[in-house]
């Protein structure tokens, strides 16, 4: 695996994922329409079945119908969609640190191709930040043959974002623990007690 280096800009550093993350991460979204456009595919030829079945008239049983295979259908997408899309949208795929605050951009997740929108960013004020090394909370991502700790979560009040620092400059995991010593009291960092930080 290739680890992009990172960049000195002014007074901030500036990762990006290598691309084995980003690829890593298109898979399984890739994956996830592999699944859903089958289970499209099933519902329509349902469908067109029932609707032949029904004597090619629109009645009571066939809406009664059609109302049941779409709430299925639509209950099974979401349900697919919702164990992808908060994973991407809080793992880092770019980090910029600087004295006061960190951003991060996280992969984008939009089902719909023609409207493309930027990725927002979630931006941490270093001394609001509660920073903690915690084990693999993105399950579908392989990260390596040790899954303990490889991953830094960062939060706030209102937000949370994943680091999974295997797939960054070694620089990052440095920094972030230097960060992580500075804002955690030191009663926690105590073996046992900075976990629930």
């Amino acid at each position: 695996m290739e680890l992009k280096p990172v960049v000195h800009n002014h007074d901030s550093l500036n990762f990006e994922a290598s691309n084995s993350l980003m690829n890593m991460v298109a898979f399984f979204k890739g994956r996830l329409l592999g699944i859903m456009a089958p289970l499209w595919c099933i519902f329509l030829n349902w469908s067109i079945n029932l609707f032949n079945v029904c004597g090619k008239t629109i009645n009571l049983p066939f809406v009664l119908a059609e109302m049941v295979f779409t709430i299925i259908t639509v209950l099974v997408s979401n349900i697919l969609v919702n164990r992808v899309r908060p994973v991407a949208l809080t793992t880092a795929r770019r980090v910029s640190i600087t004295s006061e605050e960190i951003a991060i951009t996280p992969f984008t997740f939009n089902l719909r191709f023609w409207s493309k929108k930027p990725p927002a960013i979630l931006v941490f004020k270093i001394n609001e930040l509660r920073i903690r090394k915690t084990d693999n909370p993105l399950r579908f991502i392989r990260i390596s043959d040790n899954f303990n700790n490889r991953v830094f979560e960062l939060r706030d009040k209102t937000q949370t974002a994943y680091i999974v620092f295997d797939y960054f400059d070694a620089i990052l995991k440095e920094k972030l623990t230097e960060i992580l010593l500075e804002v955690t009291p030191a009663e926690l960092l105590m073996p046992g007690r900075l976990r629930h930080y």
